[in-house]
């Protein structure tokens, strides 16, 4: 009876570990570490891009996401972290308690995207830090990492001219360019404005 038990523990042990890889497989996913930074509908919206992206371009943009960094460096968890990596790799690093945020990638991606671009500090070019700046916490690491990842897909997409169905354009860039054609559309009617009144002053 012992023996039997042993032997179907044996088994099961064996089934387990047979298919403990293919689970693995089944949950592959683009967020390779989420500590709870980021709501599950933005979990699900990245997939979706990173899963596009991959399927009409070969390139994978990975997502960590750690609640800490602990006493280590942020490069140094990139670079652990990206030898369980596939290349060619993107990784998009974004560390909550100490607010830090890095982009790592695989040789021969450095023209597919401008990642000093992506991590600026300022509103119109920056995708990521200025939202980090803002004061209110609700949300802003969700909208800093779909921003963000997001703003990369899409740059690798535009690389090769495709588009991407799922593309949801850079926020902060289209928000700056708007005020800025609306400000000077509204310098340019002041100054049609003044041109005209002088012109009726001088014909008066």
């Amino acid at each position: 009876m012992i023996s039997r038990l042993n032997d179907i523990k044996r088994r099961v042990l064996l089934l387990f570990t047979f298919f403990m890889p293919l689970t693995v497989m089944a949950n592959a996913t683009y967020i390779v570490v989420n500590d709870n930074v980021i709501s599950e509908k933005v979990s699900k919206k990245v997939e979706s891009l990173g899963s596009e992206l991959f399927s009409k371009t070969g390139v994978r943009v990975h997502v960590s996401l750690p609640a800490s960094l602990g006493k280590q460096s942020i490069v140094k968890y990139e670079t652990e972290l990206a030898k369980t990596l596939k290349e060619p790799y993107i990784l998009l690093t974004l560390a909550k308690q100490e607010e830090k945020v890095d982009i790592i990638f695989s040789e021969g991606l450095e023209k597919k995207f401008d990642k000093d671009r992506v991590l600026s500090p300022f509103s119109w070019s920056g995708t990521i830090l200025p939202i980090l700046a803002t004061k209110k916490e609700n949300d802003k690491y969700n909208a800093a990492v779909l921003n963000g990842y997001a703003d990369i897909v899409e740059q690798v997409a535009k690389s090769q001219n495709i588009v991407l169905e799922g593309a949801i354009g850079n926020i902060n860039r289209d928000i700056y360019h708007y005020l800025k054609f609306g400000i000077y559309g509204f310098l340019l009617i002041i100054f049609i404005r003044y041109f005209f009144n002088k012109v009726r002053r001088k014909n008066e």
